[in-house]
């Protein structure tokens, strides 16, 4: 009961520090935090957290005051405008503001989310400050001009398509298309449940007691209802037209909000296989599972493969600075990936050709780099 109450007076206090704009302005409207990550949301049931919901990278909040278990006790809103409470890892909570320059020199915070609004910066700059906004652009605290509803700093998926509906087609996303549970099988037999940073064809980096870790992708298993030889798949650079990149819907329809831009070459898991359309996870924190077209997909089991281990090099070296682009196909004029891969970055190389190019899987992608650029685990320290 205590904590009822608790929780009860907690929310009238966030209301009323909101009320002044909650007529409006939106939930995100007046938030100063948000996660850099996506990141697990826990529920207290009975004195105990529990996984309730996952929220994307981005996700406006405010700290709620106190903690449990290590995790920090938030508020946040799955419809931009009435606050639902829980844990999280309070880690990936970053400011969510910009600066904003007063006509009489004052540098100001504002919530960042008001800058992509005329009408909602101008409501928050009167009722905070009693200015009337004018014009279409605004100066920062570093003298730098940035136009109103179009911050170039401040752009994601949700800025671009439309915070209600691609906000409403993600919660939608989460509930109805699932989440993936991902398991480690060591030599023993045992398994151990992990978070995926990128899947490969033949290695995949993975979060395994903590750390990151390179491991076999056989060694990983997911609940899927796909045929055991399409588990995983690749977007096709032949099969993908136009910038090179699929659509990821909230729904197997072409009519459904697209969640995401998945680039050719990107290696995904499959979930559940379909004539038209084939329910996938691209292991991104800021995106649910979504819907692509079948007919853009190349499918692959999930089995041990021949490779020989490198990494992406400069010129044959491993020094350097520059990131090394990796191409669609290994012909000369093929399509460059927009992903590019720093110096050190782990491959796993299946063949390396006369003409000068190699085969790899690298960060999530299955694709070419000129074999100049790839040094094998090998040759590492034999300069």
């Amino acid at each position: 009961m205590k904590r009822i109450v608790f929780c009860i007076i907690l929310a009238a206090v966030l209301c009323a520090a909101a009320a002044a704009f909650a007529a409006d302005l939106t939930w995100n409207q007046v938030c100063t935090q948000k996660t850099s990550a996506g990141t697990q949301l826990y529920a207290e049931i009975e004195g105990q957290l529990v996984q309730s919901t996952f929220l994307p990278a981005g996700t406006y909040i405010r700290t709620a005051g106190g903690s449990k278990d290590g995790l920090t006790y938030i508020a946040y809103s799955m419809d931009n405008a009435n606050p639902l409470y829980g844990y999280i890892d309070g880690s990936v909570i970053v400011s969510a503001v910009t600066s904003y320059r007063l006509p009489d020199g004052r540098v100001v915070s504002v919530p960042e989310a008001c800058v992509r609004s005329r009408a909602a910066l101008a409501i928050y700059l009167d009722v905070e400050y009693g200015i009337t906004l004018q014009g279409n652009t605004y100066i920062d605290g570093d003298g730098v001009e940035h136009d109103i509803g179009n911050e170039s700093i401040l752009e994601d998926p949700s800025a671009a398509l439309g915070d209600a509906k691609w906000g409403a087609a993600v919660g939608w996303a989460y509930a109805n298309n699932g989440t993936t549970r991902t398991f480690c099988r060591d030599d023993e037999g045992n398994q151990t449940e992990v978070q995926v940073s990128y899947m490969g064809l033949t290695r995949s980096m993975v979060v395994l007691n903590g750390e990151k870790q390179l491991v076999e992708t056989w060694r990983l298993s997911w609940e899927t209802e796909a045929p055991e030889g399409k588990v995983l798949a690749m977007i096709d650079p032949e099969k993908v037209s136009g910038q090179g990149e699929a659509s990821l819907r909230a729904k197997d329809s072409k009519k459904s909000t697209i969640l995401n831009k998945v680039e050719t070459n990107r290696v995904v898991r499959v979930i559940k296989t379909g004539k038209n359309w084939t329910l996938v996870e691209i292991d991104d924190p800021e995106t649910p599972r979504g819907y692509v077209l079948t007919d853009v997909l190349s499918f692959f089991p999930n089995q041990p493969m021949a490779y020989t281990a490198g990494v992406v090099s400069a010129a044959g070296k491993t020094k350097g600075h520059d990131p090394v682009t990796v191409y669609a196909e290994d012909h000369q004029g093929a399509r460059r990936l927009k992903t590019q891969f720093d110096l050190g970055q782990p491959l796993s190389i299946y063949c390396q050709s006369s003409e000068g190019w190699s085969e790899v899987d690298v960060g999530g992608y299955h694709a070419f780099i000129l074999s100049k650029y790839v040094t094998l685990d090998s040759q590492l320290g034999a300069e």
